[in-house]
């Protein structure tokens, strides 16, 4: 790789461009609202740089020495930042709003802080007391005097960043300014930033993306707006008070402001926004699409890490638009960076090709120097990310997708499942969905199961909760059996846990002891629950299967078509607390007619007990079977030619089937009523002398029954549909 040193020394810079363009905005300081309260020129940027690094001095720190920092975004933040690392002083930032006291000493001490700056009031605790300085002294320093120490180079380690990790404690990311330095002047190139530029800060400055976006700025000769904090309700307010041409954002934010349209149509017309880079946390396709038509702003995902001092790959902007949409749609984090190296491995440490899934590792100027505390992070030069992803060569370059978190991969089975990749294919299914969250759950036969955690619309919640799990339970061909959750349980948005940038830490998530729910259970009585049957439930359906050939012999049917029945129709089994099938009912959705169905034959309306014409849009619902463990088959005596259709309904006063279905159940005045006999329609079948009967039950229409548990199991398979269908897919 050819590199160069994109500046060599960082004072020597900020010199320069107070020599060049002495009064072209660098920094400026804004309120809540985005207003413009202070305003900092180049000129006067390099003055209060030299002031706080004489400040500095005064204080008595030196190059290697640890400066601590607890202050919120403002312009003070980036002064004490650039200030220190010019002189070869390293940051510490704190997260002062999230961090508890005992973080904060543990930072501290990790980092062997020889003072913190932090606001007045804040940090009183006598551990921290000793090492602070009050950050509002920056604005009341006199002129230096006396020359400065400033360093010459940029290979000096500049920067301690806190990451989450998956460790207990956060870990120390150890970074040079030539770590920062080189992927600030990658994403400046990336991101195509110039003097004419502006960039807002949405993101804490005590994280990676801000820190590194506002270096592309200085680098750039740019000038950097920063409001005291990102606001939902003020992000497009702020976006055009500040004049920001290009921000950096998580996908929290482009979630949040696709219910701000009416904010946006406010300020539209006084946007200079033009370009919005999105990452830091996985990508959300269906959200980065909703916001790009309704906001027609383009959002450009990029990948990295705090280890890699930001971004390590990104969708190129000069990408004609179809290639740009299929990016977004196959969720695409684009090439690598040009100080980069970036390479898939296996767990061997072997360099994997094209479209195979390994770790993504890095190489390069932007990698950091290591943990504090010697945490192992690189294999034969390489820094693993922890990431698993894979590469594609599109139009002779190579192009990076990531997969998910190695950590959060569901290993089910010994098969990896990506959490992102079942996430989506949620929201495709259910328009319901707000938020979705896959992890994995112990399972005693797999090792570990799918589970998905939702925040729902408002409306209606336990109806489509209902419906995602009905169509979870239904062939679709949009996810695979394998892939599909087998549990889901609802959460509040608000009690999600996340990082400060917004991101979910599923990690914790898997900790918080949620109750899960089976996607297959309908209906939960006192001696039995009834679900949805599917060919994944082995065992339900080998006893599924043995009753069902049980009642219906001599009619019997093979276990291929079976698991077809299973599969392509709606069966929902009784199970006790024993986890014994005591019961199963066959069904199938339809749009024919009751006149249609009158006139066609038992293998028609069953695809032959496949149930391959199950139609999961059907407004009306044809009971195919009934059993239970308790039934006691007896052979039918006579031979149907002796039994003449006029005499059928004589016969039907004695017909079990017929007796069961009429009498009334539910709390319901009448049971089914009897709508036609279909003669010939199932001529094998003896004991119905051949017939089938077309009955209907009273309409139930807001789905709620009353399931009396000391009623036999056929009786509450009979009375379960209507909780199963008080939807409309």
């Amino acid at each position: 790789m050819d590199y160069t040193k994109p500046i060599e020394s960082l004072y020597e810079h900020i010199a320069s461009l107070a020599r060049n363009n002495p009064e072209s905005p660098a920094l400026l300081g804004c309120d809540e609202e985005g207003r413009v309260l202070e305003k900092i020129s180049y000129r006067q940027l390099k003055r209060k740089i030299e002031r706080i690094g004489a400040w500095f001095e005064k204080l008595g720190l030196q190059k290697g020495d640890v400066l601590g920092l607890a202050i919120p975004n403002s312009a003070e933040f980036l002064l004490a930042s650039w200030s220190a690392w010019a002189m070869g002083v390293i940051t510490a930032p704190l997260d002062e709003k999230r961090d508890t006291t005992e973080q904060h000493n543990y930072k501290l001490r990790l980092s062997k802080a020889k003072l913190l700056m932090a606001k007045k009031g804040v940090f009183n605790e006598n551990d921290i007391k000793k090492l602070r300085i009050k950050f509002e002294e920056i604005s009341e320093l006199p002129e230096a005097e006396g020359r400065i120490d400033w360093e010459k180079d940029i290979s000096h380690q500049a920067l301690v960043l806190f990451t989450s990790g998956t460790t207990s404690k956060p870990k120390g990311a150890q970074l040079s300014l030539e770590n920062l330095v080189a992927n600030a002047d990658g994403i400046k190139d990336w991101f195509k930033i110039k003097s004419r530029d502006r960039f807002m800060v949405n993101l804490p400055l005590h994280h990676i993306n801000s820190t590194t976006f506002c270096l592309s700025s200085l680098l750039a000769g740019a000038s950097i707006a920063i409001p005291p904090s990102y606001s939902k309700s003020r992000f497009w307010k702020q976006a055009a008070e500040t004049g920001a041409s290009f921000t950096s954002i998580v996908p929290t934010i482009a979630y949040d402001q696709l219910s701000q349209k009416e904010e946006f149509m406010k300020f539209k017309c006084k946007l200079k926004l033009n370009r919005i880079q999105i990452g830091s946390a996985p990508v959300v396709v269906n959200d980065v699409k909703r916001f790009m038509e309704t906001f027609g702003v383009p959002l450009y995902q990029g990948y990295g890490q705090t280890e890699t001092a930001l971004r390590v790959t990104g969708v190129p902007l000069e990408l004609d638009g179809k290639t740009y949409k299929k990016m977004v749609e196959s969720n695409c984090i684009g090439k690598a960076m040009k100080f980069a190296e970036v390479e898939i491995i296996d767990d061997k440490g072997n360099i994997l090709g094209e479209k195979k899934d390994g770790e993504i590792a890095v190489k390069g100027p932007i990698v950091m120097k290591g943990y504090l505390g010697n945490h192992k992070a690189f294999r034969n030069g390489y820094f693993l990310s922890g990431d698993i992803g894979y590469y594609k060569i599109i139009n002779g370059e190579r192009f990076y997708y990531f997969k998910g978190r190695s950590k959060e991969v569901i290993i089910k089975g010994g098969i990896n499942i990506s959490p992102m990749a079942v996430e989506d294919k949620l929201r495709r299914i259910s328009r319901d969905i707000e938020r979705v969250y896959v992890i994995g759950v112990a399972d005693k036969r797999y090792g570990e199961e799918v589970a998905a955690v939702i925040c729902w619309k408002k409306d209606a919640i336990e109806k489509a909760k209902a419906l995602l799990k009905y169509k979870l339970t239904s062939k679709s061909g949009k996810i695979s059996w394998y892939e599909t959750p087998r549990f889901i349980t609802t959460i509040d948005a608000e009690k999600l846990p996340t990082t400060p940038t917004g991101k979910v830490q599923r990690s914790l998530l898997k900790r918080m002891n949620l109750e899960f729910e089976p996607v297959s259970l309908i209906y939960a009585g006192k001696n039995c629950k009834f679900l949805r049957l599917t060919p994944n439930q082995q065992s339900y359906m080998k006893q599924a299967f043995e009753l069902y050939n049980y009642c219906w012999q001599p009619l019997q049917i093979n276990k291929n078509t079976f698991t077809k029945h299973a599969e392509n129709g709606i069966v929902v089994v009784a199970v006790d607390e024993k986890d014994k099938v005591r019961g199963a009912l066959s069904m199938i959705r339809t749009n024919l007619s009751e006149k249609k169905i009158s006139k066609i034959s038992h293998a028609e309306i069953t695809a032959n007990n496949t149930l391959s014409n199950n139609d999961n849009n059907g407004k009306k619902i044809v009971c195919i079977s009934i059993c239970s463990d308790n039934y006691k088959p007896e052979p039918f005596p006579g031979d149907i030619g002796s039994v003449r259709a006029d005499k059928v309904k004589e016969y039907l006063r004695y017909d079990a089937v017929y007796k069961f279905h009429e009498k009334a159940k539910g709390g319901f005045g009448r049971g089914a009523k009897l709508v036609s006999l279909i003669p010939n329609s199932r001529p094998e079948d003896k004991r119905a002398l051949g017939y089938n009967m077309l009955m209907k039950y009273p309409e139930i229409r807001d789905g709620k029954v009353n399931i009396d548990s000391s009623s036999s199991v056929a009786t509450q398979l009979a009375l379960i549909r209507p909780c199963l269908f008080s939807f409309s897919p």
